[in-house]
């Protein structure tokens, strides 16, 4: 999002011309932005009874993935 501003207000300043697939990046950039806030919005109003997104693994511990046991069979 800060790039999106500094690219914008340096446009304003200098009048630099933009592509317009740059354009086009920053209309896609700002619509995933948004969506990702929206989205990150509804899932903080669930309630508690509803299963809540992934969370990001907080150590290594967590993600060593629990499959090891079945290589056994395959070797």
């Amino acid at each position: 999002m800060k790039v999106i501003v500094v690219v914008m207000v340096l446009r304003l300043i200098f009048r630099n011309l933009i592509p317009v697939l740059n354009v086009v990046g920053y209309g896609v950039t700002l619509i995933g932005y948004t969506f990702y806030g929206y989205v990150r919005y509804k899932l903080s109003q669930q309630t508690s009874g509803t299963p809540k997104a992934p969370q990001t693994p907080r150590n290594r511990m967590e993600m060593i993935p629990l499959v090891n046991d079945k290589l056994d069979d395959k070797v």
